[in-house]
This record gives C-alpha cells, structure tokens and sequence, in this order.
C-alpha cells in the first residue's frame, strides 16, 4: 500500500504539473488572438474573413486556462482524498492486528465503535475517489474535444489568409503556424494526463 501511496502522489504532481504547462500554454494562445485581430484590423477587407477566427481562438485560449484550472483543482482533491483513504486503510488493518492479538480480552468490544465509524469512513473515501477519478476523466476528455477543431481552425486560418494583401499575408499565416504548434503541445500535455489517470484507475480499483 505505501508503494502505491507513493505512486499516487508522484502520478498527481505529474499532473498538476502538465495542466499547469498547459495553462501557460493557452495564455499564450489568448495573446496570439489578441495579436492575430488587430493585424487582420489593419489588414483591411481582405482580411475580413479571419476576424471570426480570432474570436474562436480567444474561445479556445479561455476554456483551456479555465478547464486546465479546474484539472489541477480536481487533481488536489483526488490527491488529498487519496490520502485519507490510505490512513481510513490503514487504521482498518490496525484494528484487525489488535483484534487477533486481543481476543478473548474483557475490553476488546468497545472498539467495535470506532472500527465501525472508520469502516463508514473508508467507504464514503472510497466511493468519492472513484467519483472524482471519473470527474477528472471526463473534464479531460471534454477538453481534449475541445482541441480537435484547433487543426481545422489553422487550415481555415491559411486560407483565409491567402485573401490578405502580400504584406500582411506572411504575418497572418504565422498566426496559423503558431495556433497550430500550441494546441499541439496542448494536446500533447492533456493526452498524457489522460494516460496518467487510466493508470492511477488501475493502481487504485
């Protein structure tokens, strides 16, 4: 159990620690929208097409700092009820040492009590784990939907950029490179989280 208690918490600040990057990410990602809308403003009418992009990509920037926050909030949780149900676990077995150490004792009855509070106990931490796991999937999943569009929305970018005069054409085209490499390493950290949590179900079913 204490291995892989110590699994647990390694596999959660694994994945603090990716959300976090994505995070960090995705803010980037907001001022590149930001960036990206003002130059397809000066770009002119040609440029018209792409002003609607620019407010997917503030979209997608927003819901990823948001859902990458609630990731990592989620992922304290799981770790700090993690916790608490290895120490319900662990008092658990150290009532059934004492009880066969202890049997045929005049006083062993009066921890039936305690045994009982802390059976209730390590059932409600062990059906809240479960939840939370599941909790956590889910968000990531959503999140990881979400980040599907983004090679559209780069491809749509592209060919909305042909339409720009030639001065602004490169630069409006780099905007789509750029949306395009970030939801990649957006992608690449939510994935392996969800790798991560798949593991953490194995370990603690």
């Amino acid at each position: 159990m204490a291995v892989h208690t110590y699994s647990y918490f390694v596999i959660a600040a694994v994945i603090a620690a990716r959300l976090d990057k994505a995070t960090r990410i995705a803010r980037h990602l907001s001022i590149t929208a930001s960036n990206a809308r003002a130059l397809a403003f000066r770009a002119g009418e040609g440029a018209s097409g792409f002003r609607p992009l620019t407010d997917y990509i503030h979209r997608l920037a927003d819901l990823t700092v948001s859902s990458s926050s609630r990731i990592n909030h989620l992922a304290s949780e799981l770790s700090r009820t993690a916790a608490e149900k290895e120490r319900a676990e662990r008092a658990l077995r150290h009532f059934v040492d004492v009880g066969k150490c202890a049997k045929g004792s005049p006083f062993i009855d009066s921890l039936q009590p305690v045994f009982d509070r802390t059976s209730q106990r390590q059932r409600e931490l062990r059906d809240s784990y479960n939840n939370q796991i599941k909790l956590l999937t889910s968000e990531l999943d959503t999140l990881e939907g979400e980040l599907r569009a983004a090679g559209v929305l780069a491809t749509m970018s592209r060919v909305e950029a042909l339409q720009a005069d030639g001065v602004y054409q490169q630069a409006l085209n780099n905007v789509a490179d750029n949306v395009e490499s970030v939801t990649a390493s957006i992608k690449k950290h939510i994935q392996s989280s969800q790798k991560l949590v798949q593991q953490l179900t194995q370990e603690f079913s």
